[in-house]
């Protein structure tokens, strides 16, 4: 759903048009850690990044790597803290040793510079310092992973080789023939029998996205795992802390330990007493959303029949249910979502088993955030600005030739407080072609996902942001 609030004009001398909609300030006095430059998976560097609303005089940032299974402090253990400049950037060297640069998880910590607790030095957890200002979760991908784009995210598919892997245990591959993206945009998910092993899906988002809403949609019935399959939607961390911050929504019937029912469950791990809620789902649910919000104190269950609307009918409300036992903090976790076998064992009839979900959506915590600009030209045939923005936000960038005939132009996905996007202008309105890429980079490093389309070389522009 779009949503728009206090929308105003700006003209600019060579008329081109910027309407800015959506108004927000965030507390200036919120403490802020952002990392820009990451080194890449099996190279060697800085972590660099800066800070916002943070004395740099009293407080320092400790930096974490998680690598081989365990939580190291970088530089070193003689040196945990890196000094936070006037400025408020930093930067730190994460790669002291060969092995740090297959690290798939970073940590960066704002604490006091009397910061003294124990070194990382290969625990399996890293339980957040109670007196931390701010943290910054980085996830590192290795590129020989496969991975798809879906719901404007890049993923990484699971595959655990020759041997199972949990749950189940299960037989977890990355082949395109288990998971894939139609033209549609849609995730197809498929259980096979190939060369005497039940192969199952799973894709994990690459990025770390923390408190705030997520919702699955699914285009398939419950009734389609037959017996004993399992749909997984849900946060994981390879991180022992918390319990691995897993917050779960799955679909099956388990075997029928519940009844003949399609069966839902919402759970926080470790599913201790008053930590699961199971219910029925009616047999006439084909189409469906699912979402969780969570928040410091408590995760916020929902499922509706059809697609997302927000207050939806109360007629479309499958499940509602409110969880404040064992929430976990935010931080590394990733989404996950798999199709698999209950206790491993084959699928009802033999027959491998298809689902299909329409869309994946992350939205923030908090009212839709003000976009602002911090300049703009007409350069190489294309339209150019600098925002900022808040990270993980969906905006659309559309364009107008009349102010009432608006059409998507580009749809961003940022990861820093600054985004630079480059729109291609063409001869005729809604002329093109989309394509998935990487945004350009903003004034303090900023990057995101882009889908763009090409626009008319002189029309209305405008941001929505999306929720």
């Amino acid at each position: 759903m779009i949503q728009k609030a206090n929308s105003r004009l700006r003209i600019f001398p060579c008329s081109l048009f910027l309407l800015v909609i959506q108004v927000f300030s965030a507390s200036a006095a919120t403490p802020l850690i952002v990392v820009t430059n990451t080194p890449p998976f099996g190279t060697f560097g800085n972590l660099e990044g800066y800070v916002r609303n943070v004395n740099p005089a009293t407080n320092s940032v400790a930096v974490f790597i998680f690598v081989a299974g365990g939580w190291y402090s970088k530089p070193y253990c003689a040196s945990q803290l890196t000094t936070i400049q006037s400025n408020g950037s930093w930067s730190a060297d994460i790669t002291t040793v060969p092995s740090d640069t297959n690290a798939t998880e970073i940590a960066a910590v704002v604490v006091p510079s009397n910061y003294s607790a124990p070194c990382g030095n290969g625990t399996n957890s890293l339980v957040i310092p109670a007196d931390a200002l701010a943290e910054a979760y980085v996830i590192r991908t290795n590129p020989a992973v496969r991975q798809l784009k879906f719901s404007g995210y890049t993923w990484s598919l699971k595959s655990s080789g020759s041997s199972t892997d949990g749950p189940g245990p299960n037989y977890f591959t990355d082949s395109t023939n288990n998971s894939w993206v139609d033209s549609l945009g849609y995730l197809h998910l498929k259980i096979t029998y190939t060369n005497g092993e039940w192969l199952c899906p799973e894709i994990i988002n690459n990025r770390s996205l923390g408190y705030g809403q997520y919702r699955f949609s699914v285009n398939s019935p419950v009734s389609v795992l037959g017996s004993n399959v399992v749909l997984g939607m849900f946060t994981w961390s390879d991180d022992a802390a918390y319990n691995d911050r897993e917050i779960d929504i799955e679909q099956s019937r388990w075997e029928y330990s519940y009844g003949p029912s399609d069966v839902e469950d919402y759970a926080i791990s470790p599913y201790n007493y008053g930590q699961v809620l199971n219910f029925s789902l009616p047999v006439t649910v084909t189409n469906s959303t699912h979402s969780f919000t969570w928040q410091s104190t408590n995760v916020a269950y929902q499922s509706l029949n059809g697609r997302y609307v927000s207050p939806p009918a109360a007629t479309n409300i499958l499940a509602t249910w409110n969880c404040a036992i064992g929430v976990p903090p935010a931080g590394g976790e990733q989404v996950h979502i798999n199709l698999w076998l209950e206790n491993g064992t084959p699928p009802q009839g033999n027959q491998p088993v298809e689902l299909v979900m329409t869309n994946f959506t992350y939205v923030p915590l908090g009212p839709p955030p003000i976009v602002q600009w911090q300049g703009w030209q007409y350069a190489n045939a294309s339209f150019q600005a600098k925002m900022t923005c808040v990270p993980e936000w969906h905006y659309v960038i559309q364009s107008s030739s009349d102010l009432v005939n608006w059409t998507d132009v580009q749809t961003v996905i940022p990861t820093d407080t600054t985004y630079q996007f480059i729109v291609p202008a063409a001869t005729a309105a809604g002329s093109g072609s989309t394509s998935d890429g990487t945004g350009g980079t903003g004034a303090a490093g900023g990057t995101g996902t882009a889908t763009n389309t090409a626009v008319p070389t002189a029309c209305f522009f405008r941001i929505v942001t999306l929720d």
